[in-house]
């Protein structure tokens, strides 16, 4: 599991060398304003993940769209030109890689993607609340679907029979709850009840162990706030884990972890994911999230995702403000 892990690792710092990551943040006086999805955006409809870098991952953009259609925002035109953007580079497996160019505006596949698992389930998902909310132009219609469809069959490969959970890569026994909890996700956006529900027991027979909940399996040998501090907050929006032992691990969770969180004392990422996962329960930590970053710290990590839902969470009326002082 160590080699997994590392190899994750190692792309993100990957980013970092390329001057996507906190270098494109080092030059910015001591603080500034976070970046706006706009300033992500390249002329052709993608984003890239850090604001002025040249690597656009696709899964950071649809969680991002996600989010912010989930929040209420009007993402029409961006969804479509995003979708213009994305479904032509479907590989011919369903899935998506990661594509370099953006400072050229020559795209070329460089890095595949992080995880088949994930990439797929927010393909499928951002495509069926797309549908439902009517977003799509006429022309996206039937490519959307049928990458929906594509990705669909990526996962039926994922997904490991004895178990029922879905694997990272097919080639590779490794499984993370963070990434069957974004599957399940997909399969709840389609109506796709049974697989759901299936896989929800599935979550809670292979993760929930001891007491405890496991972020990966196997496991790792050393502990690190990406992916085992990230890991619970997937737990807090009541699909996983019932309410009551949601608010429960959330409660354990800010004791231990939310000083970590909003210094980025033990990751420099800024790490809105948790915000966003725990604003159901516990709006005002999403908003003390929003206060440390607001202005944004020098070196913070800054991506895409984090700026898109900066702005979902002030469509949801979190303010960025914290009844204690933060780090």
């Amino acid at each position: 599991m160590k080699k997994t892990f590392s190899l994750r690792r190692a792309l993100l710092l990957l980013w970092m060398g390329c001057g996507l990551a906190l270098p494109a943040v080092a030059s910015l006086p001591t603080k500034a304003e976070p970046a706006l999805p706009s300033a992500f955006r390249t002329p052709d409809g993608s984003y890239t993940i850090m604001a002025g870098g040249d690597v656009t991952d696709p899964y950071f953009v649809n969680k991002a769209l996600i989010i912010a259609l989930e929040s209420g925002l009007d993402m029409r035109a961006e969804l479509n030109a995003w979708l213009a953007w994305l479904l032509p580079r479907q590989r011919a497996d369903g899935g998506f890689d990661r594509y370099c160019g953006a400072r050229k505006g020559a795209w070329r596949a460089c890095m595949p993607a992080d995880a088949d698992d994930s990439m797929a389930a927010t393909t499928i998902h951002l495509v069926a609340l797309a549908q439902r909310k009517k977003l799509l132009a006429a022309k996206h219609v039937k490519p959307a679907q049928t990458a929906s469809r594509q990705a669909r069959k990526l996962l039926d490969t994922l997904r490991d029979p004895a178990s029922g959970l879905y694997r990272v890569f097919a080639d590779r026994p490794v499984y993370y709850l963070m990434d069957n909890a974004e599957v399940y996700e997909a399969l709840a956006a389609v109506g796709d009840k049974p697989a759901a529900e299936a896989l929800v027991k599935a979550i809670r027979s292979g993760f929930y162990k001891g007491g405890r909940w496991l972020p990966a399996l196997p496991g790792y040998e050393k502990e690190s706030f990406y992916p085992h501090v990230l890991a619970h907050s997937y737990l807090w929006q009541g699909a996983i884990a019932d309410k009551a032992s949601a608010a429960s691990d959330m409660a354990g969770w800010l004791a231990h972890h939310s000083r970590a969180w909003l210094s980025r004392s033990d990751d420099r990422f800024a790490w809105g994911l948790v915000a966003w996962n725990i604003a159901k329960l516990a709006p005002a930590e999403a908003a003390c999230w929003r206060h440390s970053v607001n202005p944004l710290p020098k070196d913070v990590g800054w991506t895409v995702l984090d700026a898109f839902i900066d702005q979902a969470l002030e469509r949801r009326g979190i303010k960025p403000a914290c009844a204690r002082a933060t780090p």
